[in-house]
């Protein structure tokens, strides 16, 4: 994700390197916080806490913007499917047979 990034291999001594094993990404990646943020939480010293490749995948900032389109599309058909169902549900409402009222005698015969 580093070569990638800035577009170079990983340092392999230098301040550069000592500033990546202090997770200091601010000075060598002048990228946006979110993607210092995942590539930080990559390098997390606890591998447990590290994401997984599927984790990646789902995320938003590592996205291509063919993929982002195609999200913002489902997300339009399933808003409209939602605005839908609503609409459905109010006409059979109001289409449903209601209860007839019937006079009943109140008075004796």
């Amino acid at each position: 994700m580093y070569e990638i990034v800035v577009e170079r291999p990983l340092p392999l001594d230098g301040q550069e390197w000592q500033d990546l094993r202090n997770g200091k990404l601010a000075s060598i990646l002048h990228t946006q916080a979110d993607l210092q943020n995942i590539i930080r939480s990559m390098m997390h010293p606890d591998a447990n806490q590290r994401p997984t490749a599927a984790d990646l995948l789902t995320m938003r900032q590592l996205l291509s913007e063919e993929q982002k389109r195609l999200i913002a599309e489902q997300n339009k058909v399933r808003e409209a499917n939602m605005a839908l169902a609503i609409q459905e549900e109010r006409l059979r409402k109001m289409l449903s047979p209601k209860r007839i009222l019937k006079r009943s005698n109140t008075c004796p015969r």
